[in-house]
């Protein structure tokens, strides 16, 4: 999205830690896509000294495609070493999973996130207030962090989280146009 990176500027602005995506499913056939810049964003930002932690843009519309998912994710971040966790990015999107009832969209995100655990790395789930509050069960997801985007002053989200997207229009030296800027409560 914002093109070539210059993560050594990005580290001496002082971020300490990157989420990058590796990828998405499209939203209509449901295709697995790799993110053409992850390999070259990874590589860069873990050079640099960056933590990195990664997220997958889901449209799995059940277990067996949150399945396939997730195992993608775990042959891209294979030989890199996660600092944070690997997440699945849940929201709205006018495709194929926004029509999933809560329960459903519980059993895609858990079995992403049991593959991404089975897989030795840590998992967990980005989405706004609304979804977490409204589009899935957050309490029987218990065991996986919690990635809230809400763009405000302060979250009102009334649920546990361990990382804050507080905005979509940041600037970050070294990155070229708006950057999501997050808050992290982790202590990695």
């Amino acid at each position: 999205w914002n093109g070539n990176i210059d993560w050594n500027k990005v580290k001496n602005s002082g971020v300490s830690y990157v989420i990058i995506r590796t990828g998405f499913r499209g939203s209509t056939q449901g295709a697995l896509v790799e993110d053409n810049k992850f390999r070259q964003n990874i590589q860069g930002a873990t050079n640099a000294g960056l933590k990195v932690g990664v997220y997958f843009f889901s449209q799995a519309v059940n277990e067996v495609e949150a399945v396939e998912e997730a195992s993608m994710v775990l042959s891209q971040v294979r030989g890199y070493k996660l600092a944070y966790p690997v997440f699945i990015d849940v929201e709205p999107s006018g495709g194929r999973a926004d029509r999933l009832s809560s329960g459903e969209r519980t059993k895609v995100i858990n079995a992403f996130c049991q593959t991404i655990q089975n897989g030795g790395y840590r998992a967990g789930i980005y989405a706004n207030k609304t979804w977490l509050s409204q589009k899935m069960n957050i309490s029987a997801l218990s065991g996986y962090k919690i990635w809230l985007a809400q763009y405000a002053k302060k979250p009102t989200y009334n649920g546990r989280y361990e990382m804050w997207q507080y905005s979509s229009t940041g600037s970050i030296s070294g990155i070229k146009g708006n950057v999501d800027l997050n808050m992290s409560y982790l202590g990695y």
